[in-house]
C-alpha cells in the first residue's frame, strides 16, 4: 500500500502577473514589493515544507480568475482569501502543481 502524504498548497504568482496581483490584493504589504524577492522567499517556504515531509502544491494564482472567485464569494482578496483559494483547488484537483 501506498503511503499517502500530506499536501501543502501554496500560493504561486507568475512573473508577469505579479504586478496586476499586487495592485489586486487588498494587503500588498503582506507580500514582497518585487517579483524576484517573493519567488525567492516562496521557494524557502517550499524547501521547509517539503523537508518537514509535505508534498507541496503549487497552485496558480491569476489575476482575473481570482477576482472573480473572490467576487463570487464576496469576499475580500486578501491573504485569507489567497490560502482559501489555494487549499480549496488543491483539494479538488490533487494533482494539480
Amino acid at each position: 500500500m501506498a503511503k499517502k502524504h500530506s499536501v501543502a498548497a501554496l500560493p504561486w504568482y507568475a512573473r508577469a502577473d505579479y504586478p496586476a496581483l499586487l495592485m489586486l490584493f487588498k494587503d500588498p504589504d503582506k507580500l514582497p514589493a518585487t517579483y524576484d524577492a517573493w519567488l525567492r522567499r516562496a521557494e524557502q517556504v517550499e524547501s521547509q515544507l517539503q523537508r518537514s515531509g509535505l508534498v507541496v502544491a503549487r497552485i496558480w494564482i491569476r489575476p482575473i480568475a481570482f477576482a472573480a472567485w473572490c467576487k463570487e464569494r464576496n469576499i475580500s482578496p486578501d491573504q485569507a482569501a489567497r490560502l482559501t483559494f489555494a487549499n480549496e483547488t488543491a483539494r479538488s484537483s490533487p494533482a494539480r502543481r
